[in-house]
């Protein structure tokens, strides 16, 4: 996924709807980040575990 998309998908009130939109900018703020870096960041960190996240996923299915 890219920044970009996610910041669209991040303004849809359905995408991630049990997240407060409000703490995630306060996060980012607290950091000193934009929400452009809180993002890039998250996905960065999020690729490092993909194939872990992938192998428990389908061990559930």
């Amino acid at each position: 996924m890219k920044v970009s998309s996610l910041k669209k998908k991040f303004k849809d009130k359905t995408f991630a709807s049990g997240c407060s939109r409000q703490v995630i900018s306060q996060g980012a703020q607290m950091l000193g980040w934009d929400l452009d870096e809180l993002f890039n960041k998250t996905l960065q960190a999020m690729s490092t575990c993909e194939d872990r996240i992938k192998d428990n996923l389908t061990k559930i299915s």
